[in-house]
Order: C-alpha cells, then sequence, then structure tokens
C-alpha cells in the first residue's frame, strides 16, 4: 500500500485533475494521502508500536497483545478497529479469537513542495 505525504491535499488534487485533463497521468495511484499533520496523528507513537508488534510477532488475539503491551483491551481493539478502517490491518476470527495481522507492505512517500533541506 503506498502512503504519500503532501503538504495540501487540495493543491495535490488539483494538480491531479490538470493531469487528468491534459491525459498526461500515466497511472492511477492506489493509497492513502494524507498531510503531515494528520500522518502524525495516524501514526500515533502507540499505533506505529502496534503495528511493528503485530508485523514482527505471531499474534493469537488481540487480548493477548493488549497483555503483552500492559494496555486495557478497549484500547488497543480501538486503535486495532482505526488501522483496519484505513486498510492496514485485518482481523480473521478464529475460534472466537480476533487475530490482527498486517495487510499489506507499506510504501510511504515523503515529499514536500518546498525546497528540499540540505
Amino acid at each position: 500500500m503506498k502512503i504519500k505525504i503532501v503538504e495540501s491535499i487540495e493543491d495535490y488534487n488539483d494538480n491531479l485533475n490538470k493531469q487528468i485533463r491534459k491525459g498526461t497521468l500515466k497511472e492511477v495511484e492506489n493509497g492513502i494521502l494524507l498531510t503531515p499533520e494528520t500522518f502524525s496523528k495516524v501514526f500515533s507513537p502507540e499505533r506505529i508500536k502496534l503495528l511493528q508488534r503485530i508485523y514482527k510477532n505471531h499474534i493469537k488475539s488481540i487480548y493477548q497483545l493488549a497483555k503483552e503491551l500492559d494496555k486495557p483491551y478497549e484500547v488497543v481493539f480501538r486503535n486495532i478497529k482505526y488501522l483496519e478502517g484505513l486498510g492496514l490491518i485485518k482481523i480473521t476470527e478464529y475460534r472466537n479469537k480476533k487475530i490482527p495481522s498486517v495487510n499489506n507492505n507499506y510504501d510511504i512517500d515523503f515529499f514536500a513542495q518546498e525546497k528540499a533541506m540540505v
């Protein structure tokens, strides 16, 4: 899954629409478009830890994950459901257990409209 970080979603969409009208759009992009502010909210340190733990370990249930992280089940479940809604995590059910897994590999494209920092 491609995640693009842009300064302005409106400017990005305007540019994309210009490419469509001119017929110069080479391929359709699939993924998530975020501003830096939104990115920092979606990928909070707690959610990044969840993604890492789920990716690295064989998680048997959300309950087990909450115990390992020493966090309330409700907090972990809410964050997992949020990430599932974005398509970053999938939840499968097996024997009445909800098992989270990372849905895709992520490709995060950081770019800015300002001059590059040297």
